[in-house]
């Protein structure tokens, strides 16, 4: 999945939680259902490696790390600080002039190839050169674009990690032993990849249900309420970023086209998750709504069911859950074939 559709999934994920509203409406006139019992999907789930363990260690102990000024010349692992300037042609990606910005060599912030330009430069050592990104690279601002990067190395510093051993880990992360540590370090890795797995499994089985659905149109209400909903996070990242939204457009190269596929998709996506749950009886009473705010609210670190709602309409969560009751009684009633990757 490339970055640009990993941001739209966020979004989407985000829309799920604003201004979805109530959409328990009748839309038998433009929807009929099809075979959504017996729907095959492939949950396949990533295999934790030696790297990505050894990359999330040093991430944890990098909270307890020190730094020694170093003269250079650059190597893997440490802590540079450099001066950057990022370009698409004449457009700006990323401006660290001024400020600075601080990489540790090796964890790839702006890929491999970065990374590798500045090994074995020394302070006041000045880099241009340019970097060819893949589509499906992590980051929306690089992802298929060819950078030109001017860099001034500024600093150099050695991380000194601390001394990894039995009476670390138990002061520090409550663990008996560093090998009872990594092997918590790589349950929570492993945990991640099973969630990342079932998500796409899950979108899968949902869009497999609204392909096999025949639709004849919508209510114009409900696609408006889609589409302002879909606008309003859009504006939402522009204001993150502090651009604007044709920027945010720009960015992710959509057209309005897409836009109108993105509005019509997540309608079909209502109606028939909606049609569904009428046909099955899903419901979701008083009690059970309020476990699940309390388990929401404790996932996502409220201290109470009150300062969740702080932030979030009740309807739009009791939507939400709804949905993923949909979603697992797809799930339920589907051909799932598990591997690993």
């Amino acid at each position: 999945m490339s970055k640009k559709y990993r941001f739209l999934s966020l979004i989407a994920a985000v829309a799920l939680l604003a201004g979805c509203g109530s959409n328990n409406g009748d839309y038998s006139k433009y929807v009929t259902l099809g075979d959504y019992k017996n729907l095959s999907a492939e949950l396949v789930v990533a295999k934790v490696t030696d790297e990505e363990l050894e990359k999330y260690e040093k991430e944890q102990l990098g909270l307890y790390a020190t730094y020694e000024d170093a003269d250079g010349p650059v190597k893997e692992g440490q802590l540079v600080q450099v001066s950057l300037l990022a370009k698409d042609g004449d457009e700006v990606a990323y401006d660290f002039a001024e400020d600075g910005y601080e990489l540790t060599i090796g964890q790839g912030d702006f890929g491999e190839e970065v990374d590798e330009a500045l090994i074995g430069g020394m302070v006041g050592d000045v880099l241009d050169f340019s970097v060819s990104y893949d589509e499906d690279f992590d980051d929306v601002e690089l992802c298929g674009k060819e950078i030109s990067y001017h860099i001034e190395i500024q600093s150099i510093s050695d991380v000194i990690y601390p001394e990894l051993t039995n009476e670390f880990v138990k002061k520090e992360f409550g663990e008996q032993s560093v090998e009872a540590w990594r092997d918590t370090l790589k349950e929570e890795l492993s945990a991640e990849h099973q969630s990342e797995a079932r998500e796409e499994m899950r979108d899968s089985l949902e869009q497999q249900a609204v392909d096999g659905s025949q639709i004849s149109g919508y209510p114009k209400a409900l696609y408006k309420q889609k589409r302002e909903a879909i606008r309003s996070d859009y504006q939402s990242y522009a204001n993150m970023f502090g651009c604007s939204i044709d920027e945010i457009y720009e960015m992710l190269e959509m057209d309005e086209a897409e836009l109108e596929k993105e509005y019509l998709d997540e309608t079909y996506r209502t109606m028939v998750l909606s049609m569904i749950r009428q046909q099955e009886n899903i419901t979701l009473s008083d009690e059970q709504m309020q476990e699940k705010l309390e388990e929401y609210a404790q996932e996502n670190e409220y201290d109470t069911v009150e300062d969740l709602l702080a932030d979030y309409d009740e309807e739009d969560l009791r939507e939400y859950f709804l949905n993923e009751m949909t979603l697992d009684f797809l799930e339920e009633h589907a051909d799932i074939a598990v591997s690993e990757k």
